[in-house]
Order: C-alpha cells, then sequence, then structure tokens
C-alpha cells in the first residue's frame, strides 16, 4: 500500500462518532483497510471479513510452520509402530466409506 493510499485511509474517530461510521464501512470495499485514529494516535484498523479471516488464517499457518520447523530441527529419530501408538488392542473402525479415486 503507497503512502498516499495509506494517508487516504486515516480516519479520525470523531468522524465515526459524526455518522461517518457507515460511509467508512462502505469504503472497506474496495478492499484496503482503513486506519482509526483517536488522540491522532492509531488506535484500531477496520478490515473486511474476508480480510480479517485470510490474515487469521495466515498467522495458523505459520505458527503451523514455526511448530514444524521446532519438530524438524529437535527430531531424534524415534518412529513408533502402529501399535506403539495406538495399543495392542486397536482395530479400525470399518464405517462402509470407500473413496472414490480418479
Amino acid at each position: 500500500m503507497s503512502d498516499a493510499t495509506i494517508l487516504d485511509r486515516l480516519i479520525p474517530i470523531s468522524t465515526l462518532n459524526h455518522g461517518g461510521a457507515s460511509r467508512t464501512i462502505n469504503d472497506l470495499r474496495d478492499n484496503q483497510p482503513a486506519v482509526i485514529l483517536k488522540n491522532n494516535q492509531p488506535a484500531a484498523v477496520l478490515l473486511t471479513p474476508a480480510d480479517y479471516k485470510y490474515l487469521v488464517e495466515q498467522a495458523e499457518e505459520y505458527r503451523l510452520y514455526l511448530l514444524t520447523m521446532d519438530r524438524v530441527d529437535h527430531d531424534d529419530g524415534q518412529r513408533l509402530t502402529t501399535e506403539q501408538v495406538f495399543g495392542d488392542d486397536y482395530e479400525p473402525v470399518d464405517d462402509g466409506y470407500e473413496p472414490e479415486f480418479e
């Protein structure tokens, strides 16, 4: 996002208090976040639900990536058999589902 675009998206909180909330929310449809200012300092960011969902998904993906990298870095090479994981009494459930492959 360019500096000019960021400056265009700065919204004083007083604008929201005086009937500008609807217009600000409608302007989010161009997929540009709005930065809400309180006392001339950024206080909040308004995003579309799709943008918020995307950011949450990206954060989760990054968390899983870090977990994976930590496991790779600290792998001791030990592998477990099915019996060790599930126990000797484990029997798979036959629910009748047959996957189809193309």
